[in-house]
């Protein structure tokens, strides 16, 4: 147990070493494709293909290639919407500041954390169930086994730490549109204009809805161009569809013009009626939970008072 200590507080000491006196890396220009392809045509055997493979997987890494046909494209577009749905995503040029208690912000923070979970998760495992080997004399294969577990799931753990934060954010916008939207008729009644709304909704407190319109404002701020700013959020929330029809059909009045009191007649009641629906959902899931803590529950009481006595005068018979 001593070495293990011993190991750990040298890496530690190590890596704040390194981050202390490591100097800053300098900016290298980057490469075309075709400066890119001609160097790896000079290269030759072996070692063109090594290399071939670390550009590959750093270009992986960096988040690139997410418009590729292939899974590599789809699962690093995948984490782009998801990352942009949970209002994590920050790169720079964006027109709103990072998201304070965001855990990740672009895909490359994203595989950062996926390997430091990994090795975390593993290295917790292995130090975990290797004292208990030690102790209880097992081989080291099942320390070993356990640590793999235990990277493979840190490895995953924050595609469902970042998929959970998605999808809570879009029931959040639905269920805030179905109160919003229906403010957002009543001020059209009153004959006022789509910027007057945006600008007053965006001055009171509000939840991720009155955020989306806040990015509009953004937007506006800096091009001067409202339909930049609807086009921003319908990139930014794909996957929460009642918002995206409803930018699709303000970007297309702000356009082309149109009786801007039907059309959110419309949204209104379909903001309403979907915040009922998702209320009725989450109540169904609410329920469900609960009688699974019910039925927990109720088999931990009766092992107490029917199995527990069974298996001790079972023990006391042996």
């Amino acid at each position: 147990m001593e070495y293990i200590l011993g190991i750990l507080g040298g890496v530690c000491f190590l890596l704040i070493w390194a981050g202390l006196t490591r100097p800053k890396a300098l900016e290298r220009p980057q490469m075309t494709k075709e400066e890119q392809y001609r160097l790896r045509s000079l290269r030759g055997g072996v070692g063109s293909l090594l290399a071939t493979a670390v550009e590959d997987l750093a270009s992986w890494f960096q988040g690139r290639a997410t418009d590729e046909k292939t899974w590599r494209g789809g699962l690093h577009a995948r984490y782009l919407q998801q990352l942009k749905m949970a209002n994590w995503y920050w790169a720079p040029g964006e027109a709103a500041p990072p998201t304070p208690g965001a855990r990740f912000w672009n895909i490359e923070t994203m595989w950062a954390s996926k390997v430091l979970y990994a090795g975390l998760f593993g290295l917790v495992a292995l130090i975990g169930m290797g004292v208990f080997g030690l102790i209880f004399q097992w081989p080291f294969a099942v320390p070993l086994v356990v640590a793999v577990i235990a990277a493979v799931v840190g490895f995953f753990d924050p595609d469902r730490e970042l998929a959970e934060a998605a999808e809570e954010r879009r029931k959040q916008i639905i269920l805030e549109m179905g109160t919003k939207v229906p403010e957002m008729r009543t001020y059209i009644l009153a004959g006022r204009s789509i910027m007057f709304i945006l600008r007053d909704m965006t001055d009171r407190p509000g939840g991720p809805f009155v955020q989306e319109l806040r990015r509009i404002q953004a937007v506006y701020s800096l091009t001067t161009d409202v339909e930049r700013g609807f086009e921003a959020v319908i990139d930014y929330c794909r996957p929460c569809q009642p918002l995206v029809n409803l930018c699709v059909d303000l970007f297309a009045l702000h356009k082309e013009g149109g009786d801007l009191g039907k059309v959110l007649n419309t949204h209104a009641d379909m903001a309403q009626h979907e915040q009922a629906r998702l209320l009725r959902q989450q109540g169904q899931d609410n329920t469900q939970q609960m009688m699974y803590v019910v039925a927990a529950t109720t088999l931990i009481v009766i092992f107490i008072l029917v199995g527990a006595p069974a298996m001790w005068i079972l023990v006391q018979t042996l």
